[in-house]
């Protein structure tokens, strides 16, 4: 169980290093109270998946990394992580704000083609869904230090890491750690580009 104030201050890291994401802009740009229930959605976030120990912290508490492999948490699981997370965020935001959030999440969804890794793989992959660093550790090494357990893991086990991102800056980070863009999805309507990569298994 996370204390609240170590929860709270990765869920703040959480809330301004996503502020500025392509998709979650778009998802909060038309709300009042847009930091207030990004916060909340990270909180729930981070909450609901350490309960299944798919969040790696730096000591430091200046970074954090959600992720998990497809065999330990199934689709079924994965659902209900997914409803647990928004638990505090259904308690605390308005009705207009949650359809508002739900439209807007539905139209980003249509260029997230879900599991389009499995034309390139069969078998246990692991998803990367956040990594936060803290900007001021930016060029420290940081970054690495939260990945590279992740990478060695897979490596070993031979499995192939997948993400998605709408931040085309993204891009060129995961391919120094050998990602490979494989699709790319993009929509004219809501402006945004969605990037699948993958880090095959060694």
């Amino acid at each position: 169980m996370l204390e609240e104030i170590t929860l709270k201050k990765h869920a703040e890291l959480m809330t301004t290093r996503f502020s500025e994401d392509p998709g979650v802009k778009f998802q909060m740009e038309d709300l009042e109270r847009a930091d207030f229930l990004l916060a909340l959605q990270s909180e729930g976030q981070i909450e609901a998946f350490d309960q299944y120990h798919a969040v790696r912290f730096l000591d430091d508490g200046q970074g954090l990394l959600i992720g998990y492999s497809s065999k330990e948490i199934s689709e079924p699981l994965l659902l209900e992580i997914m409803q647990n997370s928004s638990l505090k965020l259904l308690e605390q935001a308005t009705e207009e704000e949650l359809l508002l959030m739900q439209s807007k999440a539905m139209l980003e969804s249509e260029i997230i083609p879900q599991n389009w890794y499995s034309k390139y793989f069969e078998g246990e992959v692991y998803h990367l869904l956040v990594v936060a660093i803290d900007e001021t550790l930016k060029g420290t090494g940081a970054f690495r230090k939260l990945l590279m357990p992740v990478l060695l893991s897979c490596e070993e086990k031979k499995i192939p890491i997948v993400l998605e991102t709408f931040n085309p800056d993204n891009v060129p980070i995961y391919q120094h750690f050998g990602f490979q863009l494989m699709e790319s999805h993009r929509s004219d309507e809501i402006d945004l580009t969605c990037f699948c990569m993958m880090r095959a298994g060694q």
